[in-house]
């Protein structure tokens, strides 16, 4: 079986271009939202609303990118049944000099979009609250800042970010998080931003 990664960069345009896909993004945001599980196709084509037929492909992309692992396959009604799993636990995305800006701006929409679709989706149904005074398993935190940061301390503020985003991650793969464990998306953002 394939060792399950902490964290993966994703520098290269060929696996960008592959998570430019909502369907693929579901499908690796589920597998990486429970990553001690496995998931057949039709269990995966089922929750995410596409014919079993559609998932197959996005699922082989996944896997030529090491982006999902078969873990394991058995034979149901004379039919191989592939078990497929995450191949890691988040994704952190780099663009190499000289690739092509579309794939990465691609990457960033989606997120973006999908982040948005979750938290009004979850504002709409009630299951999320942005009162401060809301219980911890359903409140939003949405937060912007501007930060000036001395040139050799960007690379210790971007790995402070990450490292507290991964430890909360190992700890839920961990299970330290316990039965009653709540699951949150995070979505990590650092750019440049030049003001006027």
């Amino acid at each position: 079986m394939t060792e399950l990664m902490v964290s993966r960069v994703i520098e290269d345009v060929a696996t960008l271009k592959a998570l430019a896909d909502p369907i693929r993004m579901r499908v690796l945001e589920l597998a990486m939202s429970e990553p001690e599980r496995t998931w057949t196709a039709k269990e995966l084509a089922r929750i995410i609303g596409v014919p079993p037929t559609k998932i197959y492909y996005h699922l082989n992309q996944l896997e030529q990118h090491q982006l999902v692992h078969i873990r394991d396959t058995r034979v149901v009604n004379g039919i191989i049944e592939k078990q497929y799993g995450a191949g890691q636990l988040n994704l952190t995305f780099h663009r190499r000099s000289g690739d092509e800006p579309s794939s990465a701006q691609e990457i960033v929409s989606m997120l973006l979009d999908q982040t948005r679709d979750e938290i009004e989706g979850g504002l709409t149904a009630g299951t999320i609250s942005a009162s401060s005074e809301a219980p911890d398993p359903v409140r939003m935190v949405l937060s912007r800042g501007v930060a000036e940061i001395p040139q050799h301390r960007i690379a210790e503020f971007r790995q402070e970010l990450l490292a507290l985003m991964h430890r909360f991650e190992e700890a839920s793969v961990a299970r330290e998080s316990g039965a009653g464990g709540h699951r949150f998306a995070m979505l990590v953002a650092m750019h440049p931003l030049e003001l006027p």
